[in-house]
């Protein structure tokens, strides 16, 4: 934002000042040089009027984008917090699920291991 506006400051004080050593080096009589200084001074005026004016509504632009994108921002972190709680949920879930399995695996594998192993001893 400061660029943009140091660039239409400079470009604005740069074309003043040329319409200014223009006017001032031009072989005209002073009468005429006075008329034309103060006719580029309403021009001047008229075109810092419209400058500013765009500068205003560029600020009012970039504040709007601003704080729409902060609330995207803090909408979209909500949504990722929610959804790593919610994979976290379940994956606590899945995990007791799958540890009473595997204790319920590990058990049947001993029954069958102890009953293969009976035969064999008698």
């Amino acid at each position: 934002m400061m660029k943009a506006k140091s660039l239409i400051l400079g470009i604005l004080a740069g074309g003043t000042a040329a319409a200014v050593a223009t006017l001032l080096t031009a072989p005209a009589s002073g009468k005429e040089t006075r008329r034309k200084l103060s006719e580029n001074k309403e021009e001047v005026m008229q075109q810092l009027a419209d400058v500013k004016s765009s500068l205003m509504d560029m600020k009012e632009s970039i504040s709007t984008l601003s704080k729409e994108g902060k609330d995207s921002l803090k909408a979209f972190f909500h949504d990722i917090k929610l959804s790593v709680y919610e994979w976290k949920l379940n994956t606590e879930n899945n995990k007791a699920e799958l540890q009473k399995n595997i204790k319920e695996i590990e058990a049947a594998i001993q029954s069958l291991e102890s009953e293969l192993a009976s035969p064999a001893k008698k």
